[in-house]
């Protein structure tokens, strides 16, 4: 009998406890909640944020294990530091007032059927469109900005040519908000890599008129930075000097 391989990788997500970890770093570095003061108890905590107690307990030993708050067994969790000194996880996961999971999810759904429509839509117009922008992504030169910005000109164009004027209005208003988060991740390690090869497989994809083929593509697109995210926050941190 001849053995297989499994090749298959965990698939890592973002989780709850990430995103109100995140959101509660905020609010302690930008003074919410002030150094020396106790947060509301677990309890409170949870039924503010919508989450349960074991996703809250997480986040506290989160934020904890950051040095922000250190917990008094029977007493309390305080705040002993409004000051982290690397990159926090709420700069990846809280935006603009939304949580980034949030935004994964909108773009999960809105990118999925764009790209089936497109793919069932396409027209040579369009098609021509989406591999000019694809090749100048793949310019080495190109600056991380304007790879940001033919990022979402790819996007967009893929869901106008979905010839579905609404949707490609809805993703139009979205620009401001994808660009300003685009560079915030597209330095980290790998993330221009994986971004122009997920971009590759949704435009094959599209062009070919392969409509679940499009749609998977697309939202292996979005886990794929999740992963990246998801990578980035469990990786240990040292301090700068």
């Amino acid at each position: 009998m001849v053995e297989t391989v499994s090749r298959i990788e965990r698939v890592e997500r973002l989780r709850v406890s990430d995103s109100v970890a995140a959101q509660l770093t905020q609010l302690i570095t930008k003074g919410v909640y002030a150094v020396g003061e106790k947060l509301p108890p677990e309890r409170v905590l949870a039924e503010e944020f919508g989450v349960s107690r074991s996703s809250m307990r997480e986040a506290i030993r989160s934020i904890e294990a950051s040095g922000l708050v250190s917990s008094n067994h029977g007493v309390g969790v305080f705040v002993v530091s409004n000051t982290v000194v690397s990159q926090a996880a709420s700069d990846l996961l809280v935006f603009e007032g939304f949580t980034v999971p949030e935004l994964f999810e909108v773009r999960r759904m809105m990118e999925r059927d764009a790209a089936g429509l497109a793919a069932r839509r396409i027209t040579p117009g369009y098609a021509s469109e989406l591999q000019d922008i694809l090749a100048r992504c793949a310019d080495p030169n190109l600056s991380n900005e304007e790879f940001v910005k033919l990022d979402f000109k790819l996007h967009h164009t893929i869901a106008k040519a979905s010839q579905n004027g609404l949707l490609a209005t809805i993703y139009s208003s979205l620009e401001p908000m994808m660009v300003k988060y685009s560079h915030r991740v597209i330095d980290l390690p790998g993330r221009r890599e994986d971004s122009h090869r997920g971009h590759a497989r949704i435009v094959d994809a599209v062009v070919a008129g392969q409509v679940r083929e499009a749609q998977s593509a697309a939202v292996a697109h979005i886990r794929d930075v999740e992963r990246d995210i998801a990578k980035n926050i469990a990786q240990p941190t040292t301090p700068t000097s």
